[in-house]
């Protein structure tokens, strides 16, 4: 399975898609990519093939632009352009960490993933925080180590404080390693009343 931008790029020309239209086989292409393929035969006679998977379709197929395609395409590259525009306007120590996701152009990070131990740029943090099945990832500001943020010995993320000991720790640690059975608190509780106290 491909990329988000993948996804939004036409087979034929490798670009973002302009006009796609979708084909009864669910490829799509940009209109003028799929004309060109389908152009050498110079005859309405000739039977037409997807280009991905030759399945055969209509003669009298009909191309209409996949408005939700157009859209979402347009969406990306507008994110894609802020994240530019941001990598540009950068001259922080965040701004040497890049995308992870970003193919072609790695766009300057402005989120790290610590579930994914992933960089993400303003396009592919709104992404990730789009999809369901991510919305529960830590998300934080860019860091250019994910690791430092993590447990050493079980590489997981540090969501509590052992009270005990007075270190954030992961969950593993409190279960089955060296914190068991110590008193623990949630690490943004602890932190906001080691604040009050200060």
């Amino acid at each position: 399975m491909g990329t988000v931008e993948e996804s939004l790029k036409c087979p034929i020309c490798q670009d973002f898609f302009t006009e796609p239209v979708s084909l009864q086989c669910s490829h799509n292409f940009c209109l003028s990519c799929i004309r060109t393929v389908w152009e050498p035969d110079d005859s309405s006679l000739s039977p037409l093939f997807c280009p991905e998977c030759q399945i055969l379709l209509p003669s009298d197929l009909t191309l209409e632009i996949n408005s939700d395609l157009q859209t979402k395409v347009k969406d990306f590259t507008t994110y894609r352009r802020a994240g530019a525009e941001q990598q540009s306007n950068a001259t922080t120590a965040s701004s040497t960490i890049r995308c992870d996701h970003c193919i072609e152009m790695p766009l300057v990070a402005v989120k790290t993933c610590l579930t994914c131990d992933a960089s993400l740029c303003q396009a592919h943090a709104q992404l990730h925080q789009l999809r369901s099945a991510l919305r529960e990832h830590t998300v934080v500001d860019a860091i250019e180590d994910p690791l430092s943020l993590k447990c050493r010995e079980h590489r997981d993320e540090l969501k509590l404080f052992c009270l005990e000991d007075k270190v954030a720790v992961c969950c593993l640690c409190v279960l089955v390693g060296a914190h068991k059975h110590h008193k623990a608190a949630q690490l943004q509780e602890a932190s906001a009343d080691f604040k009050v106290r200060i």
